[in-house]
This record gives structure tokens, sequence and C-alpha cells, in this order.
């Protein structure tokens, strides 16, 4: 599982990364508490996995100025 710290703008986000797909790789949220967010995926790598999903939020029109951490959830 992976966790994206956010404070703001939690239903785009939490929008767009159940819908996001790339090589397979999919999310689906599990938990919300606060501004943690945690998903699931079927991602081997999690660490690679959070990159990609912060990586994907950044290059949106309206993520491009978000300040979140995303992680690994242990």
């Amino acid at each position: 599982m992976i966790f994206l710290n956010a404070p703001i703008m939690q239903d785009k986000i939490i929008e767009f990364v159940n819908g996001y797909t790339e090589n397979g790789l999919t999310f689906k949220l599990k938990s919300q508490k606060g501004m943690k967010l945690v998903f699931e995926t079927n991602a081997e790598d999690l660490e690679a996995a959070a990159k990609l999903v912060k990586n994907a939020i950044h290059a949106q029109s309206w993520g491009a100025v978000l300040y979140f951490q995303a992680g690994v959830e242990k």
C-alpha cells in the first residue's frame, strides 16, 4: 500500500488515483483519515509506485501547485 498526505483537494486526488493506471498498475482507496489517504496497489515496487503517483498528480494542471507527501504504508 502507498499513502498520500494531502491537506487539500483530497476528493480530486482520490478520483484521479482511483482511476489511474499505467503499465498494468492499479490503485484503489483503502482508507482516509484526516489528511492521510491510503491506497492499495498491485505494484511490487511500492516506492516506485508512490513516486509514479506523486509525479502523475503534479503533472495535472490542478496538481502542479499542490504540496503533499507520498510514501509506502508499512
